[in-house]
């Protein structure tokens, strides 16, 4: 729910212009590590680009993405420091890279920056939509066959209508880190047991590593049931012919 250098340069020529963007920048940059960064002003913008996307679409959610360069490099331990001349926050990062970010005037009024806890040279930023998790750890199956064409749906309208040209939504992905054996269930009117696990790369594309993938293939499954993780996923990809 690509980039300007970072997550923008192709949202932002679709987005509307905010506010004060003419102001004087006043970033402070911290020159004791030559960390990855993006413009706050850039990600505000891009989160209000990919708000309008998922507001009619409850199932599913946007995130800024951290993302390798190199698929293999870990995700693990990042975090990102939002700085400016009257702005100094902490962003969580959760495990697969993605970070919720704060949507805050003084911030966007500072021409803040996004500091990665890393050098330069390893991860960029961008966009990611994915389904959202249950706390409950339970899905209906027609409501992850609705969340994978609500997700396809807004990946299209929001710019990569031409690549998803002819794909269509056939299973879900529950996202587990590489070497884990989770316990993901199906119950259904006719067969049930465990999903089963494969190695894959956890969203369209390969821009991030290899994880523990519970593939549910709707042509393996009655359409009616639903399915149990016993331990909550990293996230909920879609899996498109």
């Amino acid at each position: 729910m690509k980039t300007l250098p970072l997550w923008l340069a192709v949202l932002l020529p679709l987005a509307a212009t905010a506010a004060g963007a003419g102001d004087d920048p006043k970033v402070v940059i911290s020159a004791e590590r030559d960390s990855e960064w993006n413009s706050y002003r850039h990600a505000y913008k891009a989160a209000a680009f990919f708000a309008y996307y998922t507001r009619s679409r409850p199932l599913i959610q946007a995130h800024m993405q951290i993302r390798p360069l190199d698929p293999a490099t870990p995700l693990d331990g990042l975090s990102l420091h939002l700085v400016g001349e009257k702005t100094d926050a902490v962003i969580a990062v959760d495990a697969i890279g993605r970070a919720e970010l704060p949507m805050l005037k003084q911030a966007y009024q500072d021409d803040a920056v996004l500091r990665l806890n890393r050098q330069k040279g390893s991860y960029y930023f961008s966009g990611r939509y994915s389904i959202r998790e249950h706390a409950d750890g339970v899905y209906d199956l027609a409501e992850l066959r609705a969340a994978c064409e609500q997700l396809i749906g807004a990946q299209r309208e929001s710019g990569y209508r031409m690549r998803l040209s002819g794909k269509q939504c056939l299973g879900i992905k529950f996202v587990y880190p590489a070497g884990a054996a989770p316990e993901v269930r199906i119950q259904t009117d006719g067969p049930g047991g465990a999903l089963p696990l494969v190695d894959a790369h956890p969203f369209e594309g390969n821009s991030m590593g290899i994880y523990k993938v519970a593939l549910y293939r709707y042509a393996d499954w009655p359409q009616r049931g639903k399915i149990q993780t016993l331990s909550a996923p990293l996230a909920i990809g879609t899996l498109y012919d």
